[in-house]
């Protein structure tokens, strides 16, 4: 009988900072049957390995400024020497459905690393993306407290990042939160073009986003309407001379009179 020779999976990696909607495009993603995604907090590779084997990898200290805030610790996150590829291979290749043609991984603080999943992984996609500085830095400040200059000096530092992925990737795809939430049929098909294997994606379904369920939005606006003139004063100070990543990225400064 002859032998039907079985496909690599292709490994797809989203890289993309926190509160960027990450969560969400993965979960857009495994509305593909032929779509892997992990069991774990926010579908995230880091913690599957913090749990089974925790000295292979770096991952956010949970107790300090480092979650959500990763870029302050350059030295730890992107540090060649403190990722051990085989056992990392090894939790999350346990943790996939072999099965499936794609294997989906996202952990923001991959946006550091990134260039190393493409020295170690193929075939590989990468899907690049970011958020407007205001509202991540409004999300940063709901869910850990931070002021609003902390997470902006965040924003640009991993945006910097992004830019710099964006270029060494080999063929990523880039596109930004505001462009999947404003037309996700467009990005859907975007997306289905670079990844064909994909076959077909779901942009109607519901999702559980930002504790509601809700089909694709823009959250842009609910973070903008928690925010005072003072809040984006603050955020636009810290803006300041960053203006070239701006520009990169599509965004414009926000005032509010």
């Amino acid at each position: 009988m002859e032998q039907v020779e079985r496909r690599s999976p292709l490994y797809t990696f989203v890289i993309c900072p926190n509160n960027s909607g990450s969560t969400l495009l993965v979960r857009l993603l495994a509305t593909s049957d032929q779509v892997s995604v992990f069991d774990s907090m926010n579908h995230e590779g880091q913690w599957l390995v913090h749990r089974d084997d925790p000295e292979a990898m770096p991952v956010p200290d949970t107790e300090s400024d480092e979650l959500r805030n990763w870029t302050t610790n350059e030295a730890k996150f992107a540090d060649p020497q403190r990722y051990h590829w085989e056992r990392i291979k090894a939790v999350w290749h346990r943790a996939w459905d072999l099965r499936k043609a794609v294997l989906v991984e996202k952990s923001p603080p991959m946006v550091m690393a990134a260039p190393l999943l493409q020295e170690q992984f193929a075939p590989a996609r990468f899907i690049v993306s970011v958020r407007s500085p205001y509202a991540f830095a409004e999300g940063v400040r709901r869910k850990r407290g931070y002021p609003l200059s902390v997470a902006t000096a965040h924003w640009v530092r991993s945006s910097r990042l992004q830019l710099r992925n964006r270029a060494v990737l080999e063929g990523s795809l880039f596109f930004r939160y505001e462009d999947l939430c404003q037309s996700p049929e467009a990005i859907a098909a975007r997306i289905l073009e670079y990844i064909p294997e994909l076959g077909r994606l779901d942009v109607g379904r519901a999702f559980d986003i930002m504790g509601e369920h809700s089909t694709i939005r823009d959250f842009n606006g609910d973070s903008l309407g928690r925010m005072s003139a003072a809040d984006l004063d603050e955020i636009n100070t810290a803006l300041a001379g960053h203006e070239d990543v701006l520009e990169a990225l599509g965004y414009e400064r926000i005032i509010r009179a």
